[in-house]
Parts: structure tokens; sequence; C-alpha cells
């Protein structure tokens, strides 16, 4: 974790699915190993047409059901708003209030001394998780499992929009971490730019911090044969030296350097299988200039077996690409 955000909540995007509820126990267990703050936010995007609350028209707003460690529900659910003039609306939120209420208690039954924070926020998911990474020092969600050209055209994407645009890193639980592994390992993307520089910081904090072997990879696409091993050398100084300054600063963590050949998402994905994670940063390896979020990191957010984490870069943030 870093300096700026060490401290700050590890926030989770909560939804009434599988993969939401694996988003939680990920999360939780980040926020207890961090001994931070848990906050669950769930989006209540109200459907076009329908009766709303008195303040609607106003940008946030939030209630919390849970503020201290180990504390217990309410008999009765706070409510978001004044009563809605129609049944069904009441229900809708009411419906709302309980997803987030079972997945506070989920995660207090994990990790029972947990401080914990859960919100109910109008708003779509996107918009929302995008304001609450503003001061995380994570997002988390779960995966919807997606098509690429779905996550890109459909209004059920989240994954995409949120991790281009967020503040702070994005984790995408794809996949349960192995429970059976005798020595853990984290996979970060390696291209040798100053943008994956906080990927690496981030990947060498988490490695240490997880007593966990770090599988630097860094992907070459040789033209030919003849073109491989020349490839190869220069592919190996380029890691040697995006490594050394962190090595320096993380002398306890087990560093093992790879040149994988080939198309990078699939290089990726095949290198983090069984893996604790795999870090890459919004672009680099191979991502097209001027996209939000490169090829790569869009690539393994769908191909990905294990959680995906996404770093940004300090210029990154909103933009309107």
């Amino acid at each position: 974790m870093t300096e700026t955000s060490r401290g700050r909540a590890v926030v989770v995007g909560v939804e009434a699915t599988e993969s939401g509820r694996a988003a939680v126990d990920w999360a939780a267990e980040q926020a207890a190993r961090r001994r931070v703050p848990l906050r669950l936010v769930r989006a209540l995007e109200w459907p076009a047409g329908a009766p709303r609350p008195q303040h609607a028209g106003e940008p946030r707003h939030s209630v919390n059901l849970r503020t201290h460690a180990g504390q217990s529900a309410p008999d009765k659910p706070a409510t978001l708003s004044p009563p809605l003039a129609h049944g069904w609306g009441d229900r809708f939120h009411k419906a709302a209030v309980t997803v987030l209420d079972d997945a506070s208690e989920s995660a207090l039954q994990r990790h029972p001394d947990l401080e914990l924070e859960a919100a109910l926020i109008d708003g779509p998911p996107v918009d929302v998780l995008r304001a609450e990474s503003e001061n995380a020092a994570m997002v988390v969600l779960g995966s919807r499992h997606l098509s690429s050209a779905a996550e890109l055209l459909t209004t059920g994407s989240v994954a995409v929009p949120v991790a281009a645009h967020a503040h702070c890193p994005v984790a995408v639980v794809r996949g349960a971490e192995p429970a059976d592994a005798a020595t853990p390992a984290l996979v970060v993307g390696v291209d040798g730019s100053e943008r994956s520089e906080p990927a690496l910081a981030y990947a060498f904090e988490e490695a240490a911090r997880r007593g966990a072997i770090l599988q630097a990879v860094i992907v070459t696409r040789p033209i030919g044969f003849a073109t491989t091993a020349e490839a190869d050398q220069d592919a190996r100084r380029l890691l040697a030296e995006s490594l050394a300054g962190w090595k320096d600063k993380h002398p306890d963590v087990v560093v093992r350097p790879q040149v994988a050949h080939g198309h990078a998402v699939r290089a990726l994905v095949e290198a983090s299988r069984d893996t604790l994670g795999l870090v890459v940063g919004t672009r680099g390896l191979g991502g097209f200039a001027g996209m939000v979020l490169g090829s790569v990191s869009h690539g393994v957010l769908h191909h990905a077996a294990c959680p995906v984490i996404v770093v940004p870069a300090p210029e990154d943030g909103p933009t309107t690409n």
C-alpha cells in the first residue's frame, strides 16, 4: 500500500450475485490484512420513469448501516429517503438495503474485528464507484463475466470503465485465490515504461505483505526465428533494469523474472494461473496510444482466472476519451 493510500478504506461494489459475494469476501480479506476499514457500497440506479425520492435531483446520498467493528445489524434498516409514493419503489429500495445488509453480515462473520461501513448511494454503479475511488485505497468489483464486446457495448459493463477512470487500484475478482499453494505467487506485467512503475510498486508491496514470490513477466513478440535470441536478450536487460530499484526497496521479496513470447494477454493469463493475482497498469504492454485502458489490461480483465488488479499511473484519471 502506497503512502498516499495508507489508512484509506478498501471499497467494494456490492451485488446480489455469486461474483459479487466473492468480491465482498476478497475485499474483506484485503482490508483485514491491511488493517484498514472496509466500505461496502451499493449503487441504487432507479429505472427510467420510476418514482424517485424527494432528493433524487441531488448528486449523492448515502446511509451508513455499520460504522464500528463488530456492530450488529440494526433492527430496522435505515432508509435512504422519505417514504416513496409507490409500493414497488419502496420494495426496490428495501431490496437494495437487504443486499447491502447481507454483505455486511458476511464480511463481519469472516472478520469480526473489521472496521466496516456500508453505504447505499443513488446513481449508476460506474459513476458511484469512480467517485468512491477518489478516497479509497482500492476498489474491488466482482466480474460479470461479460465478453469483451459486451463489456464495451452494453450497459452491464462496470469493470472496464471503472478501471479505466479510477484514482486508485481496481481489483476485479474473477476467481478465488488458490487455497493449497505451498508457496503463494503474484504476477506483475512489466514493459519498462514509466507508466508501469505504479504497478510494480503495488506488486512488490503486496508480495511483501503476503510473503509471496513475485513473478515479473515481460512479453516479447519476435518477428522471426532469427531475431528471437536478440529480442530475449533485450527483454532480459529491460526487465532487470525495471526491477533493480524495487528489489533494493524490498530485499525480502523473492523475484522470478520471466521472458515470455507471443501475445501479451495470452502470456500473462498463462503465467498467472493458480496465483494470488495478476497486477497490470492501465496502459503499456502493447496498449494503443489514446486508449484509456490499454488493450492488454482490457484483455486480461476478461481472460484471467485469478483476481486482476489494474493500477493507474499518476496522470491517469477521469478523461473523456
